[in-house]
């Protein structure tokens, strides 16, 4: 704990998903990191975890917010049949996004694709977008339907996006003068 800048906003990507009180024991355990801003959490975990995450998160930070995952980025609809699933990933992403609605969460960390319909059932609540790629990004380790530039991504709903190899490989220099000017 020593080692972490107090000063910089940490968004903590756990994705809890357990029983609620393994979940609360874990969001104990981060108690006196105050610069925690953002924990994920799985939706899928069900309501009554991410409620007791949500209520147990605003004891120990104030400000930390709780976003919840939707369905991943590598999924796809066959890929969701293979592990049981019966619902597409859109209708399981509006059951989802509906839940962490009424359990109170601050948002929903869902696929540029889902963006604008969480957008519609969620209204103000954060939309965080992983699986963001500039153009000519390779995306071999996603689901090829499920990615999105970061325009597109924006238009879409999104408030937030996440991107890590699109920046870290190469220059990143060069990679975040590249995202500015997609941006345009």
């Amino acid at each position: 704990m020593s080692k972490i800048d107090r000063k910089k906003t940490i968004f903590l990507d756990l994705k809890l998903n357990d029983i609620p009180n393994t979940c609360i024991s874990a969001l104990r355990s981060l108690k006196d990191i105050k610069n925690i801003r953002y924990l994920t959490a799985h939706i899928n975990g069900g309501f009554e975890m991410i409620k007791a995450i949500k209520q147990s998160a605003r004891k120990i930070n104030k400000k930390l917010k709780i976003l919840g995952v939707t369905v991943l980025t590598s999924f796809s609809d066959k890929s969701l049949k293979k592990i049981g699933y019966s619902k597409s990933i859109k209708k399981l992403v509006i059951q989802q996004a509906k839940i962490a609605k009424s359990a109170g969460l601050d948002g929903i960390v869902c696929s540029g694709k889902e963006a604008k319909i969480v957008k519609n059932i969620c209204g103000k609540m954060e939309i965080v977008t992983p699986g963001i790629r500039l153009i000519g990004d390779n995306v071999q380790d996603q689901n090829k339907n499920r990615v999105m530039t970061p325009k597109k991504a924006f238009n879409n709903g999104a408030t937030a996006i996440v991107m890590g190899r699109s920046i870290t490989k190469g220059s990143i220099k060069k990679n975040i003068q590249k995202l500015i000017k997609s941006l345009n």
